[in-house]
């Protein structure tokens, strides 16, 4: 049966030849390009309507014209072929022909109408294509009848099926498969047509070339070949009419998918202005308004057939109403724009009169030729204007509590700092006088009492300025070792009196030197350290400091009673401490762990705590503080020198204060000169000549900042020199520095009294007064810190009395503990002479730093403080200079053995009178218990006291008796009850 098809080698080469016009070849190729346009077109529609119907009818529609392309390109491109022989076609099979051309392309439309089209479907519809057109085009031929034979080469064959095939798929990748690409979409959608149309065209010529004639050629029919020239032309013709019919009903359902579309948007929109919550207003270009929509009529009141057609100004009450329309002009013509395409607060006008506040946000469209359409969206503000004013009114009110409240905190720390200037002073003078036992005891819960309130009020004072951002922050070069050791120095007897061991761990390898507050940070620190201290009864507390990426790291391990969770949850709020019982068992006011946190805040830092009950607790503390440089070290010559003899004016309400200025004044040599108010000031001022003036601020009548303006006036009228006025104030509010300041004050004490920092504060002003100057000159070529006229200048005591009393419990203990102390320095911590070149500067660092701080536990200020000054200069690298200090410190020590030894000898015949009387160990549990029974009546017996004490001191048990002594004194009966209670179950034998 092949054998009938293809061509063998029987068939010979003797072939007839044909041949081509090449017009209607043309027409040929040009007639199946349109259609397939068309037919492309026609799947697109069909692939982007949303209707079934329509798309199925596109895609018939789309396969008839196809097909028919198909169909048509055969034909023509038969009728141009011209063989020398008579050629007919049968009538059933040239009809039949256009069944597989119409079925292949309906079937490859529509699987190309899907939504999701991968390679494969588009191989699949390739495939269909070259197959429909290669079944066409041989059913085709099959319909031809001449006396020839027709035979085909199998390749031929078969390339004209691949060409197909390969170029239809083509087509389709290029029209469909680059939908997603950047390519143009036009200059695809042609080329793949092209494309297409030339796959249909080169299977029939491909096919053409593979078709041999075989038989004898006679002469060709003209008559035909003139038939075929109008034939081809009428079924072009006839052709494209189906493509245009095909592409008139294409346009129709494009039409109605897109008026569907259309009506579909326009009911969109019309439910968004419909339920809109804001009122939408459109309006033309002249003011006129076209859409009112219904949260718009219930904005105004109108109805929208009421507005619409009308000037939308009738919607705004004067001025606005009478300038709307020349805006919209004067927009026009510049095109300067105040709402249109940005918003603002208007003010509305309703039906009824009544005027609301609206937010107007107004757009503008451009419609086709000159007009425009403004759309507007209103929103009614007024309940938010009537929540901001609200909000603007508690601010309001905030502002003036807050103010109100730091007037009153300056009032009260006026109110109360001055009562407390006289107690504090007053019993500070008194210790120094001759006491019994009893009466010191009393002094001291008074100056402990005192001290705790005062500490109470800089708390909540520090605490509220931190709450409103008013703490400046210092920012200068500080040794974090320096002040970790200081921290240590002043912490470690209250450690030692609870038996707990206080150590600081600063690595050799950490940075010593920063940049920050020091105050502030060292406020920190004691504030948590002294917590671990306080409630801690066993073990001991650890200060660790590390370096880590930039930030200074401290840790405050302690072995305490611990927290739990909530505890810690709740620990850095203001007045908190564990539970309720801790304020009665260990006191405090629970401000200092919040203190420690605002200001490791403001620092830039953060604080944390790990805690569990009775496992102790750790603070971790981050601070970013920026590397810093040594300070400048002070020379010897640098030392500040002593006050000389001063004539100081004094001026203040109180008559308290004014006796205890006095007392302390006149201890040191000064000449007093008192004042009561601002008035008498002024005039004492100008009838004298003084060196300084101390002015309380807050005075009746003329206060002390008006009488400074009054001599500051006096002094300019006469040409004087200004005289250093020191300001005298319990309010420690920034804002009365400033104050004072401005007034032409110099200088800022705070009461209570303190008087090393009131001395301080005159030496500072007075440093350029002729006196003062003149004493600091002579001081220093001296080479001193002596006074420059012992004959007139009190001298500086080598040991201060008052702070050592509290410390050691009484004058002669403290005399004693000196002197023991200072028998026991030379071996202890040796001292090289001045002059000796092999002294060895890390064992003179060891013994300076030790004799510091044994100094200062044993209030040997003076030595202290000198000592301190060598051992930085041995720090520094300077051992020389602290060698040739050497002399200085020997007659520091020997100035204290002197007064420690008097103060044994005036303490002897009174000892002698009356001779301590010893408790017989046998005795003490009963009068502890005696003791104990009178406290839980919150009664105190002196006598049983000083018994119990000395008892427990004669047994060595110094620890428990400083401990005892510290509840009593800090009226904490119920510890020290407790304290009794666990003492005798010790001596109650088992």
């Amino acid at each position: 049966m092949m054998d009938s098809f293809f061509l063998t080698a029987a068939d010979g080469t003797n072939f007839v030849q044909g041949s081509y016009q090449p017009g209607l070849v043309f027409l040929s190729i040009l007639v199946p390009v349109c259609l397939s346009l068309m037919a492309l077109h026609t799947a697109h529609i069909a692939l982007s309507t949303q209707s079934r119907s329509y798309r199925h009818v596109a895609i018939g529609m789309g396969g008839i014209a196809l097909g028919g392309g198909i169909w048509a390109m055969h034909f023509i491109g038969m009728l141009a072929f011209t063989l020398p022989a008579p050629v007919i076609y049968d009538k059933a099979l040239t009809l039949l022909s256009l069944l597989p051309g119409w079925a292949a392309s309906w079937l490859a439309l529509y699987i190309l109408s899907r939504r999701a089209l991968p390679r494969s479907l588009l191989a699949v519809s390739g495939l269909l294509m070259g197959a429909g057109i290669g079944l066409m085009h041989y059913t085709g031929m099959m319909a031809m009848i001449t006396p020839l034979t027709m035979r085909y080469d199998p390749a031929l064959f078969a390339l004209s099926i691949g060409v197909a095939a390969g170029l239809a798929t083509l087509a389709l990748w290029i029209r469909f498969g680059l939908q997603q690409t950047r390519l143009n979409k036009r200059l695809c959608f042609v080329l793949s047509g092209i494309i297409m149309g030339v796959a249909i065209a080169g299977m029939h010529y491909t096919g053409m070339a593979a078709v041999r004639f075989l038989g004898e050629s006679g002469l060709a029919d003209h008559t035909i070949r003139v038939d075929a020239a109008y034939g081809a032309l009428a079924l072009s013709s006839l052709t494209i009419t189906v493509g245009v019919l095909v592409a008139a009903l294409n346009g129709l359902i494009h039409t109605r998918e897109l008026y569907r579309e259309m009506e579909l948007s326009k009911s969109r929109l019309r439910a968004i202005v419909d339920t809109a919550v804001d009122a939408i207003i459109t309006m033309d270009g002249h003011g006129t308004v076209q859409e009112f929509s219904p949260s718009a009529e219930r904005l105004f009141g109108y109805a929208a057939a009421e507005v619409v057609g009308r000037n939308v100004n009738m919607l705004m009450p004067e001025p606005y109403h009478s300038e709307h329309d020349g805006y919209l002009r004067r927009y026009h013509a510049t095109g300067e724009a105040h709402i249109i395409g940005t918003g603002r607060e208007v003010i509305g006008l309703r039906k009824d009169g009544t005027q609301m506040p609206v937010r107007l946000a107004v757009g503008r469209v451009d419609l086709s030729g000159n007009d425009r359409l403004y759309v507007g969206m209103l929103t009614d503000i007024s309940d938010r204007q009537a929540l901001e004013a609200s909000l603007r009114d508690a601010a309001q009110r905030a502002e003036l509590a807050a103010a109100a409240k730091t007037r009153f905190l300056a009032n009260m720390s006026h109110e109360i700092r001055t009562p407390m200037n006289s107690i504090i002073g007053f019993a500070e003078l008194l210790q120094q006088t001759d006491l019994t036992k009893t009466q010191r005891n009393y002094l001291n819960t008074i100056g402990q009492s005192s001290r705790t309130l005062l500490r109470l009020i800089n708390d909540i004072l520090d605490t509220t300025k931190l709450e409103h951002g008013r703490m400046e922050l210092e920012s200068r070069d500080f040794s974090l070792k320096a002040l970790a050791h200081q921290i240590e120095s002043s912490l470690r007897l209250g450690a030692q009196s609870k038996a707990l061991s206080l150590s600081t761990h600063y690595p050799d390898t950490m940075p010593e030197y920063f940049r920050g507050d020091t105050l502030r940070l060292l406020q920190i620190l004691t504030n948590l350290v002294g917590n671990a201290i306080k409630f801690t009864e066993t073990g001991g507390v650890e200060l660790h400091f590390a370096y880590e990426h930039g930030t200074v790291h401290a840790q405050i391990r302690d072995t305490g009673i611990g927290m739990s969770p909530d505890q810690i949850r709740a620990i850095f709020d203001p007045f908190t401490q564990a539970d309720a019982s801790i304020s009665r068992r260990f006191g405090g006011t629970g401000l200092g762990t919040t203190i420690a946190r605002q200001l490791v805040q403001s620092m830039g830092g953060r604080i944390e705590v790990q805690s569990a009950p009775g496992q102790g607790s750790t603070f971790h503390i981050w601070l970013p503080l920026p590397p810093g440089k040594a300070p400048a070290q002070e020379s010897a010559a640098e030392a500040p020198a002593a006050l000389p003899p001063l004539r100081v004016l004094i001026a203040d309400d109180i008559d308290l204060n004014l006796e205890l200025l006095q007392l302390t004044l006149q201890a040191q040599g000064h000449q007093v000169t008192p004042a009561r108010d601002g008035r008498e000031a002024v005039e004492k001022f100008m009838a004298g000549a003084f060196d300084v003036v101390l002015m309380d601020v807050h005075m009746p009548d003329t206060d002390g900042l008006q009488a400074t303006r009054l001599i500051r006036q006096h002094e300019r009228q006469h040409d004087l020199r200004p005289t250093p006025i020191v300001a005298l104030t319990a309010s420690v509010m920034a804002h009365d520095r400033e104050q004072a300041s401005l007034a032409g004050m110099n200088g800022f004490a705070v009461k209570p009294l303190d008087a090393p920092r009131l001395f301080a504060e005159i030496a500072r002003v007075t440093t350029g007064s002729p006196t003062a100057a003149a004493a600091a000159a002579e001081t220093v070529a001296a080479g001193t810190t002596a006074p420059v006229r012992p004959d007139t200048a009190a001298p500086v005591p080598a040991i201060d009395w008052a702070r050592g009393i509290k410390l050691w419990d009484g004058r002669e203990r403290l005399a004693e503990r000196i002197l023991g102390f200072l028998d026991q320095a030379a071996a202890q911590y040796p001292l090289p002479s001045p002059d000796d070149p092999a002294a060895d500067p890390g064992a003179l660092h060891f013994s300076l730093h030790g004799l510091r701080g044994a100094a200062g536990n044993l209030a040997l200020s003076a030595l202290s403080r000198c000592a301190g000054d060598l051992e930085e200069h041995a720090r520094a690298g300077r051992p020389q200079a602290a060698q040739a200090r050497i002399p200085q410190l020997l007659a520091l020590m020997d100035a204290a053995r002197r007064e420690a030894r008097a103060a044994i000898a005036s303490a002897a015949p009174q000892a002698d009178a009356s001779p301590p009387q010893a408790v017989p160990p046998g005795n003490l549990p009963d009068i502890m218990a005696a003791l104990r029974a009178v406290l839980v009546r919150h009664e105190l017996d002196d006598a049983a006291l000083d018994a119990v004490c000395d008892g427990l001191s004669a047994r060595g048990r110094h620890a428990r008796s400083q401990a005892l002594r510290e509840a009593i004194d800090s009226f904490d009966f119920d510890r020290a009850g407790a304290l009794l209670g666990a003492w005798l179950d010790e001596e109650t034998p088992a």
